[in-house]
């Protein structure tokens, strides 16, 4: 699903304009991007939890230049689902087999 394709949904499902949607969808991003810059996780109830760790320095191989080089660390954001969405998602799987 494409970022027009959610907001033309969220409109229909909410009975609001797509510029509506379309700026809040925009402020809910950034919101969460500024949370996960100050390294403390965002958690949605029923969807999941966003978090943001630092990946050490490690080695790896350059095929190209068949050397080894170390890669700099380097801040990830991981996302873990909640159990209720992981629940959900397997029992339609199953249902949809």
């Amino acid at each position: 699903m494409t970022n027009s394709e959610l907001i033309k949904t969220l409109s229909l499902r909410l009975d609001l304009s797509q510029s509506e949607i379309k700026r809040l969808l925009k402020g809910s991003i950034d919101s969460i991007k500024e949370i996960l810059d100050e390294d403390t996780g965002v958690s949605i109830p029923g969807f999941g939890t966003f978090v943001t760790y630092v990946k050490k320095k490690r080695k790896s191989f350059n095929p190209y230049h068949k050397k080894f080089m170390m890669l700099p660390p380097k801040r990830v954001t991981k996302y873990r689902p909640s159990s209720s969405l992981k629940q959900e998602l397997k029992f339609k799987r199953l249902k949809n087999d």
